[in-house]
């Protein structure tokens, strides 16, 4: 019948594969020719794949398994009805057992994806399973500065590209420093390509002869700021550096609140 029989398929047991679910059988057959792997197959089943009874299989290591089509009806109906069925029969067991147990009758393509995708957002597991990372510690922010001017944070933001008519120069980036105790704020243009000795001479220019040189700079983990310029820059002058940490927002989140406000004029103009 059809091809079962050439890849060994029982024919009088392949109905009780499929869920008792009365309208999955249409369901299956009108999504088939809707979908772009298996509108092919269903009409020349080759290289593993057999029709029987309309429905499309499709055998790997001797297991057979039923092809479920990619469309919006099967994946609300079939796929999440699949997926839930079977991660709640094991127990919510977790992404690994959840996807062989569909694999023992199913297939679709990219069927690891959407298996890791529903036990991730399973609302009884995120309820019910313990946690087994180590408990979220307090934030430890850097201390107040007792003085104005002695405590600094710096940052770059990019931008699309502006240009300056009066000097024709095309500006990528500006760099933002920020005073941490009076938030005082300065915002320098960069021009594309600028390196670590643009950086040491727009301090001089601008911020040295009105507030002298900080304390403590605290910037991120940028390549200029480790460069042996800026290195050889901050060492004479008695310039403590402090690298923050990624995602940690309190050791330099006052440059990144001030990079917001300055996309909000920008945007705003």
């Amino acid at each position: 019948m059809e091809l079962a029989q050439s890849q060994g398929l029982p024919t009088n047991e392949i109905p009780q594969l499929l869920p008792a679910y009365a309208n999955w059988n249409h369901m299956l057959k009108n999504c088939y020719q809707k979908d772009p792997d298996f509108v092919k197959k269903i009409h020349w089943p080759i290289n593993g794949y057999s029709k029987v009874y309309g429905i499309l299989y499709y055998t790997f290591n001797e297991q057979v398994r039923i092809c479920v089509p990619n469309t919006p009806d099967c994946n609300s109906i079939i796929k999440d009805t699949l997926l839930k069925k079977t991660h709640t029969s094991l127990g919510h067991a977790g992404f690994t057992k959840t996807l062989h147990r569909l694999m023992n009758n199913f297939y679709w393509p990219k069927m690891a994806r959407d298996t890791r995708e529903y036990c991730k957002t399973c609302t009884v597991c995120q309820q019910a399973k313990n946690s087994t990372q180590k408990p979220y510690g307090l934030l430890h922010p850097l201390p107040i500065p007792s003085k104005p001017f002695t405590h600094l944070t710096m940052d770059f933001l990019a931008l699309p590209a502006i240009i300056d008519h009066g000097t024709k120069v095309h500006y990528s980036h500006v760099w933002t420093i920020v005073y941490r105790l009076t938030k005082y704020t300065l915002v320098l243009p960069l021009s594309h390509g600028y390196t670590a000795d643009t950086l040491v001479s727009l301090f001089m220019f601008h911020v040295y002869p009105h507030f002298g040189y900080p304390l403590v700079i605290v910037t991120d983990n940028d390549k200029l700021f480790h460069s042996a310029v800026w290195s050889g820059f901050c060492k004479p002058n008695s310039i403590s550096q402090s690298f923050s940490t990624p995602y940690h927002p309190e050791s330099d989140g006052q440059s990144e609140i001030a990079n917001k406000a300055i996309l909000t004029i920008l945007r705003a103009k």
